[in-house]
């Protein structure tokens, strides 16, 4: 147990915002997408577009730096519970776990490359589960476009030709009229 003004190691861990090329078009701000019939559609990334923006090619991610910190205890605090005390220490503002400070830097350091590898072994998990996502989104989106554009080609030629029939009709009306007028008129 520390003492309030004791010294100790702190493997302290903290993250950063760092921006980094977009891990689903590696910058070139558009995919390909290869559908089971071999067509190939470019589609805007939607990952580095955040969904609804233009894609930058670019993402922002926080990335985690761990390094050990030699602190001072300002505080401790006590509780005790029926399973025995329970020990909380402060330094200033911070509440470090107990499990994160250490008599030794080196005991510190070897904390701190622990707690990196565990933060980045979930980070790719997680990166690995959006990306697994957002190409499902890919394919999901191209064939919705697809239809859509077949639905909408479908629709101008059924409207073309209701145009035409139209026109046809008109002409036909007019011709008549005219033709009227002039047996009506000597």
């Amino acid at each position: 147990m520390y003492n309030i003004g004791d010294e100790v190691w702190w493997a302290r861990c903290d993250n950063r915002n760092v921006t980094k090329t977009c891990p689903i078009c590696f910058g070139k701000r558009q995919v390909t997408l290869i559908l089971g019939n071999n067509d190939i559609l470019t589609l805007p990334c939607n990952y580095c577009g955040i969904g609804f923006g233009e894609p930058s090619g670019h993402i922002d991610e926080w990335e985690y730096i761990s390094q050990p910190e030699l602190i001072a205890i300002s505080e401790v605090h006590v509780n005790k519970t029926q399973d025995g005390d329970k020990v909380e220490y402060r330094y200033g503002s911070w509440c470090p776990y107990t499990a994160d400070l250490f008599n030794t830097r080196e005991e510190a350091m070897f904390r701190c490359e622990e707690k990196i590898i565990k933060l980045k072994k979930e980070q790719q998990t997680r990166a690995e589960h959006i990306k697994g996502d957002k190409n499902k989104s890919y394919s999901w989106n191209a064939g919705y476009h697809q239809r859509e554009a077949k639905r909408h080609e479908e629709n101008a030629i059924y409207h073309r030709e209701h145009a035409k029939l139209c026109k046809s009709k008109n002409k036909a009306k007019r011709k008549k009229s005219i033709t009227t007028m002039r047996g009506i008129i000597p």
